[in-house]
């Protein structure tokens, strides 16, 4: 056993074991042959063979040092396990760029630990340990500690918001019923329910909140959209004075508690106070993770991994010990709200969210909060299980006006560059390849976004409630909002008709682009064949609908994921031109006024994200 500094220690990460075997490369490597025996008991301890070894450089049981040196100032960190057998522990750490070494080894015991130091390592580095087991080794428990006393001691109000997800919202309550150790640190569990399935009536809510008793709190309130639904768990948390953080979480998730205990413990040992992200890893694909850290680029003012060749990463394909870039420290500047840890010092310094619905919410507060000296760290793991958005589009559905408004908004209060970079080209050239697409809705919804930035911030708070609604009745007027189903004339047809097989290429080249859409625009004059008036020419996957293959047809019928729906696209000239005006107007007027639009929303956001302001809101 190594020899241990007379130092207090205190736990950051508990060794979790997979609760189910698609998410086993999560928590223990397999490395092939005889890596790959050791056992999860059904008493929750792991039994590795005798002549065998298991690593555990993984997501969950590894330890993200650089993360503690840097922020809550560790010098220290020490691995503590519960073993019986025989056999030898191994400890290594890796540097920035991913290269590891041993750091210290104990013979298998009772009970084994090992320190080791990692002044120096802020820049990137993970710790993690091995087992060589002579005989059978049972592993009963591991936990890695620091020796950085926790600085602060409040409880945490866990505020979910759901909307028509009943069945997750249980689920997640259940597991945190079951969690002592998360129960512990938790002030209240806040569900903030706005929809019309509600979490109360669905089944397995009684008993699981008699489980929880008085640590439950349902809010029943109309649909004000995710930036609704967490400022609700915003101003509650300040109204409790025990509480000192909120941890924002969506409904559609599934958690590891102690996941969620990391973000804690993280918070409350941290030097000064962060917003503490959890990554989201897919619901669906267990062990694929979204993005490492995420920032919003100010050439173009959008959102995304600083590398987006890092999204959507399969740590079973791509584990920690062969991902170099996972090594290096990453500094995002904001995290999704999906799982979300904010200090109440950062909600008295910066005030709410803003009340944009949906989207932007998260990273404009975020920004907000990095500029009032309140950085966002996304914590490794820390970290759930997300329902993804990648086999839905909403960028073509009414949350379209949303994604512009709001993202525009966001670069008026914060962009660095002027006009935000390259935003608004960026949008134009957006509302242009809609149009060549017959995506005439969103484009609509686009144009409509810009008049409510140029028309003022007034009306943000007041409109919240019937944002869906107005957006989905702009759809009534465009057809393409239908959705055709199996059975109907209009699919049937496009169906049993020619399919595009793999689609054209994209122009290799800029020059090559604009040349294509030069044609294409012209094209749009011509008038459309009485045929494609009646029936899709051609069915296309969702894939395939680019603005570079569309254009060749007058009639497309889209599929749906399932190909067994679709949106029928017509041409419509008359409505290519009216929208291309509008949307070219609606831009060159966003870009003549942005110094004074940047100057009224600035002046106006501490009072649109003040509690005032959120309490008149909810009081309506």
């Amino acid at each position: 056993m190594t020899s241990r500094r007379k130092v207090s220690m205190h736990v950051a990460h508990v060794l979790s074991l997979p609760s189910a075997e698609d998410r086993r490369s999560l928590y223990l490597e397999g490395r092939g042959g005889k890596d790959d025996r050791a056992v999860v008991r059904t008493d929750g301890t792991l039994l590795v063979p005798a002549d065998s070894s298991q690593g555990f450089a993984t997501y969950f049981a590894a330890f993200p040092a650089s993360y503690w040196v840097r922020w809550a100032g560790a010098s220290v960190v020490r691995l503590e396990l519960e073993l019986s057998g025989a056999g030898t522990v191994r400890v290594l750490h890796s540097d920035a760029a991913g290269t590891a070494r041993e750091v210290g080894r104990a013979d298998v015991a009772a009970r084994a630990a090992v320190d080791v130091p990692v002044d120096g390592a802020a820049d990137g580095g993970w710790l993690w340990f091995e087992i060589d087991a002579q005989d059978d080794v049972v592993l009963h428990g591991a936990r890695w500690l620091v020796d950085v006393a926790p600085r602060r001691e409040g409880r945490v109000c866990l505020a979910i918001t759901t909307v028509n997800k009943p069945d997750y919202c249980v689920a997640t309550l259940r597991a945190i019923a079951a969690a002592p150790a998360l129960r512990e640190v938790v002030e209240t569990v806040l569900v903030v329910d706005q929809g019309t399935r509600k979490v109360a009536d669905e089944e397995g809510f009684a008993e699981v909140a008699r489980e929880l008793g008085a640590q439950l709190t349902v809010i029943d309130q109309g649909n004000l959209g995710g930036s609704g639904g967490f400022s609700r768990g915003m101003l509650e948390t300040l109204d409790r004075p025990g509480c000192d953080a909120v941890m924002l979480m969506d409904d559609d998730v599934a958690v590891d508690p102690e996941a969620l205990l990391r973000a804690v413990r993280f918070h409350r040992s941290v030097v000064d106070p962060v917003v503490v992200g959890g990554h989201m890893l897919d619901y669906n694909e267990p062990t694929v993770l979204h993005a490492f850290s995420e920032v919003v680029d100010q050439r173009h003012f959008m959102w995304g991994s600083p590398d987006r060749e890092h999204e959507r990463h399969d740590l079973a394909t791509g584990p920690l010990r062969d991902t170099p870039w996972m090594h290096e420290r990453a500094d995002g500047q904001f995290n999704g709200w999906w799982m979300c840890l904010i200090p109440v010092t950062a909600l008295r310094a910066v005030g709410l969210s803003m009340p944009f619905f949906l989207k932007w919410d998260d990273a404009e507060f975020c920004l907000r909060s990095g500029e009032a000296g309140f950085p966002t760290v996304s914590l490794p793991g820390a970290a759930l299980w997300h329902v993804a958005w990648v086999d839905k589009d909403d960028t073509v559905e009414w949350q379209a006006l949303l994604h512009t408004r709001n993202r525009v908004v966001t670069a008026l209060l914060h962009a660095e560059r002027p006009r935000g970079g390259a935003l608004l080209r960026d949008l134009l050239a957006t509302d242009l390849k809609m149009l060549l697409g017959m995506r005439y809705y969103p484009v609509e919804l686009h144009v409509q976004a810009l008049r409510e930035v140029l028309s003022g911030p007034e009306k943000l708070h007041a409109e919240l409630e019937s944002t869906v609604t107005d957006a989905r009745a702009v759809g009534a007027r465009h057809p393409e909002t239908v959705r055709h189903a199996a059975g109907e004339d209009v699919f049937d047809a496009a169906v049993a008709g020619p399919r595009a097989g793999g689609g054209r290429p994209k122009p290799a080249t800029r020059g090559a682009q604009a040349a294509f859409a030069a044609r294409s625009v012209l094209g749009t004059l011509r008038p459309v064949p009485a045929a494609a008036r009646r029936r899709p020419a051609v069915a296309l996957e969702r894939t395939q609908a680019t603005w570079w293959e569309v254009p060749h047809h007058d009639s497309v019928l889209v599929l749906a994921a399932d190909e067994r729906s679709g949106t029928w696209l017509r041409r419509d000239p008359a409505t290519f031109w009216r929208l291309a005006a509008a949307t070219l107007g609606a831009h060159l007027r966003v870009a003549v006024r942005w110094r004074s639009l940047a100057r009224t929303w600035r002046n106006a956001a501490p009072g649109l994200t003040s509690t005032d302001a959120w309490r008149r809101t909810f009081g309506a």
